[in-house]
């Protein structure tokens, strides 16, 4: 009910803007900014909801704060206990928000609906981080669409992996989304301490593999090897991480 009643309030808002008809629909990079801004700062607002309905926070601003985290993928929480205890159908809103965000809100919106050329390029260099912004193949769309195919694939990889290790449909769906989008948020009080050494092994092989830019793989599925050789982010983001693991 909590989920069905932010669904409806959302979809409210929604239907108000629909009603709106600006004189000009001129969408340029000014205009992809400040679309970009707004949207996240909405999304945060109206996220919020399912968690102030369904009795997880009696604080709007804490639950706010919660869901700007997940989106962001901060990873943060104002919770100090009781996860365990939230209805499932909240946990999992919890851990889909970090999903959704890990690849971009508006890159989403990009896969999933139709938007002509200009706006989606203006959308999609106005939310990916970074000097520049490639395409994979012509269309922006496309690309936002096999970017998310990839995430996905990867996301239902790691749940079936960790339902091999013990884990139930809920809590491995719930780890793989978070996993993906690198965000950390978690249906155990005590994060993954007390878990197999298997569930915390394959968490850390896609922790790892979910930090790759997803172009990687693109090129892995289309065997441009070189490309792939020669991309100086994933030596450097490699390098970090395996002479960290060799320090400490």
């Amino acid at each position: 009910m909590a989920i069905l009643a932010s669904a409806a309030i959302t979809a409210a808002v929604g239907g108000g803007m629909l009603l709106l008809k600006p004189k000009d629909t001129t969408f340029f990079a000014k205009e992809g900014f400040v679309v970009v801004a707004l949207a996240w700062v909405v999304m945060s607002l109206l996220g919020a909801l399912p968690f102030m309905f369904g009795g997880v926070f009696t604080n709007y601003m804490d639950a706010v704060f919660e869901t700007a985290s997940g989106f962001t993928t901060t990873g943060a929480t104002v919770l100090s206990g009781g996860i365990s205890a939230i209805p499932h159908g909240i946990g999992f809103w919890r851990c889909f928000i970090i999903f959704i965000g890990g690849m971009g809100v508006l890159v989403f919106v990009m896969a999933v609906l139709p938007l002509s050329k200009e706006r989606s390029m203006y959308l999609m260099r106005a939310e990916v981080p970074g000097p520049s912004v490639g395409k994979l193949v012509a269309k922006a769309k496309d690309t936002a669409l096999i970017l998310y195919s990839i995430y996905f694939a990867l996301m239902v990889l790691m749940a079936v992996m960790l339902l091999f290790g013990g884990m139930n449909v809920y809590e491995a769906f719930t780890t793989a989304l978070s996993t993906a989008g690198t965000g950390g948020f978690m249906v155990y009080d005590a994060g993954f301490i007390g878990l197999s050494p298997y569930l915390q092994t394959v968490t850390t092989v896609f922790m790892l593999m979910c930090g790759v830019n997803f172009s990687i793989y693109f090129f892995l599925i289309r065997r441009k090897f070189k490309l792939i050789w020669k991309n100086s982010e994933l030596r450097a983001y490699l390098a970090i991480v395996f002479s960290a693991v060799a320090l400490i």
